[in-house]
């Protein structure tokens, strides 16, 4: 009788300790996504977009499609990123004729190592830091052309 009073205490203790685990875990939650924001520069600068000397003057991709599967109606952007429209709106609806979005964006992060185990990697941090992804294919004179 004794032994199952002790195991009954020991039982109600850890549900007590999985109980407070829990909450805590939720609260942190909810504390770290209050964090997001734009990515700041050292000295307090904003992050700029400049083009790069590769993209032959191309305006970044702005070119998207509709994805609806699944009672999801899910906006693809062609520059890598998708669920939002690049102003800052989500745009990733479950039900699919609903107005709420379950996400907010995601992106593409596509990586390996070279031949001389150098990292490449291309990805987009919501298009603040550069852009990795560009339709095309284009030539050096801004023509598109593709090989057979």
């Amino acid at each position: 009788m004794k032994h199952l009073l002790v195991t009954k205490k020991i039982n109600e203790k850890m549900k007590n300790i999985l109980q407070k685990l829990i909450v805590a875990s939720f609260i942190l939650l909810l504390y770290n996504q209050g964090w997001a924001r734009e990515l700041q520069l050292p000295g307090g600068l904003k992050s700029s977009y400049n083009l790069k000397e590769t993209t032959a003057g191309c305006s970044p991709s702005s070119a998207f499609e509709w994805l609806n599967i699944n009672n999801v109606n899910a906006r693809i952007n062609a520059g890598g990123d998708m669920w939002w429209d690049l102003d800052g709106t989500g745009k990733y609806f479950i039900p699919k004729n609903g107005s709420a979005t379950s996400m907010f964006s995601g992106s593409l992060w596509i990586g390996g190592l070279d031949i001389n185990n150098q990292l490449k990697l291309a990805a987009l941090r919501y298009r603040q830091v550069g852009n990795d992804y560009w339709t095309g294919p284009l030539t050096i004179d801004g023509t598109a052309a593709i090989d057979n």
